[in-house]
């Protein structure tokens, strides 16, 4: 894939993923003021997961990538709003859970369960429980990143979770 390619491809991954996460912070009421910067951190880590996959990381390393992106991002606008940073990363997380593999993984195990069949048990057993897997570690590793870099700011500034000295 040429540069020119990419750029599109993320422009365009980024700008979908913008508009879903526009769509989750307004069903998760989030404040006028702080949809651009949603929309915002959504496009940035959907397009640097996208890049990550294109490069040859896996689906979970790329998803780590972008969700301490999305962590990082909303734990400096949170701390310039005075707000937590749960309002920037909720959004802009959803677009990146990967949904269609643990549709699969639940989808294998019902066909594995009605399967008057045996000897194909196995194949769609082991389908299903290679998408589970995939779908598990990416969701682990992506709240993993969005929790990180609050942490490690909570850390550094000597305070607790809670933003207060203990």
């Amino acid at each position: 894939m040429s540069g020119a390619e990419l750029a599109v491809l993320l422009i365009e991954k980024g700008g979908w993923a913008a508009v879903a996460t526009l769509g989750f912070s307004v069903l998760f009421n989030v404040p006028k003021y702080a949809l651009p910067y949603c929309a915002l951190i959504g496009a940035l880590g959907y397009a640097l997961r996208t890049a990550l996959i294109s490069s040859g990381a896996g689906l979970a390393l790329a998803t780590l990538g972008a969700a301490l992106l999305i962590g990082a991002l909303a734990t400096i606008l949170a701390q310039r709003f005075g707000v937590s940073s749960t309002l920037f990363a909720v959004g802009p997380a959803i677009p990146l859970v990967p949904g269609s593999y643990a549709y699969k993984a639940v989808m294998g195990l019902v066909m594995v369960a009605n399967s008057p069949e045996l000897e194909h048990d196995g194949e769609l057993l082991l389908a299903a429980f290679e998408n589970g897997i995939k779908a598990t570690l990416t969701i682990l590793f992506l709240s993993f990143g969005i929790a990180l870099p609050g942490l490690a700011w909570s850390a550094f500034r000597g305070r607790g979770p809670d933003g207060l000295k203990p």
